[in-house]
């Protein structure tokens, strides 16, 4: 029987975990509960894609190993040291994704507009606990590397539905969603090796095809003897006149220059602007930035610049910090969006100069290049 580990581990972070992982990481109920429902599928997605990879889930084994959370960790007692609980988590999570875990984290802030350190809390709580849950399952069913290795691969159906757009790239699950099975260019292709003589979806030879050949044959010797009799008796023999030959299509009329396709210009710098120290993005930030997300789809060479702007007063690190935070939340967009993380640059943060009100100090721009 298939076990749905996506819903076993939903299940696992029950109250008690959201209480403590919203004391943790100094958030409120609402959103640690979001984070969560966020984090479990980028976990699991983590460990297919490391157990169904290259390394295969002998990998996947000697992790856990090495990164043991210790007993009891898979229950969560009341009482443990979430201290502990986070750095044996981070361990977990920069063996998992290595350098993509910022900009993952970024990504599902911004696609849940939390708070980004809250998701990073909550990534190296839940990690630990995901372990323990696997290292338990394992040692029930006593599964070799090989079993593990077709329990993870049974994972990607129920993973294709929770993961939002973007981060199966992020994760190296690109063909997760690729329906197994036979496609009906496969079936074509069968069928053709099994009758090569048949063009791909030809009908089967019916008996009027099989004898026409002959039937027009025959017509042609009778239609001959037929003119030598003729011949024969002095009768001029009537020629058979050939059908006139069909007319040749007429070519449809050349578009006007007017209706004719123009390139797609280039879109103007977009302006996203941002709550007062927030780094999550507006609600509309991905329908304002459909015009660069369209442009860059099409245009493969194209690359976004990403400048945060901030103001002059106050701690300038601070500030500066703050606007370099909310251009990622920008980029994190771009990235579930589809645009390749290596297209994008991250700006030095700019401070505002001539603005007329605190909202445009507090700014991010995008600008196609």
């Amino acid at each position: 029987m298939t076990i749905n580990l996506l819903g076993t581990l939903t299940q696992a972070l029950d109250g008690h975990f959201a209480d403590m992982a919203a004391t943790a990481v100094a958030d409120t109920q609402g959103s640690t509960r979001r984070a969560i429902d966020a984090v479990v599928p980028v976990l699991l997605g983590g460990l297919v894609q490391l157990g169904t990879g290259p390394a295969g889930a002998a990998a996947v084994i000697d992790l856990l190993q090495r990164t043991d959370p210790g007993p009891g960790t898979s229950e969560l007692p009341q009482g443990i040291d979430t201290g502990t609980l986070m750095t044996t988590g981070r361990t977990l999570l920069s063996s998992l994704f290595g350098e993509r875990l910022g900009t993952i984290t970024e990504a599902l802030a911004a696609r849940h507009s939390l708070a980004t350190s809250t998701v990073g809390g909550v990534l190296a709580l839940a990690a630990p606990l995901l372990s323990g849950k696997l290292k338990a399952l394992i040692a029930e069913r006593q599964l070799d590397a090989a079993g593990l290795g077709q329990l993870l691969a049974e994972q990607k159906p129920s993973l294709a539905g929770a993961l939002p757009a973007g981060l199966p790239g992020l994760l190296g699950l690109d063909g997760l969603t690729a329906s197994a099975g036979t496609t009906a260019a496969d079936a074509s292709e069968r069928i053709h090796a099994i009758a090569p003589d048949l063009p791909p979806d030809s009908p089967p030879p019916t008996l009027l095809r099989r004898w026409l050949p002959w039937i027009i044959v025959l017509l042609v010797l009778l239609m001959a003897l037929t003119q030598l009799r003729q011949c024969g008796t002095g009768t001029t023999a009537i020629g058979i006149v050939p059908p006139p030959a069909a007319p040749a299509p007429a070519q449809p009329p050349a578009a006007p220059a007017s209706t004719m396709p123009q390139a797609a210009a280039r879109p103007a710098p977009v302006r996203l602007y941002f709550d007062v120290t927030s780094v999550s993005v507006p609600d509309d930030s991905e329908l304002q930035l459909q015009a660069v997300i369209d442009y860059a789809t099409a245009h493969p060479d194209a690359r976004i610049a990403i400048s945060g702007f901030h103001d002059k007063t106050g701690n300038s690190d601070r500030n500066a910090a703050l606007a370099r935070d909310r251009a990622k939340s920008v980029k994190a967009v771009l990235v579930l969006a589809g645009i390749a993380e290596e297209r994008i640059d991250l700006e030095k943060p700019l401070e505002s100069t001539g603005y007329t009100s605190d909202r445009e100090a507090r700014r991010v721009e995008v600008t196609v290049r």
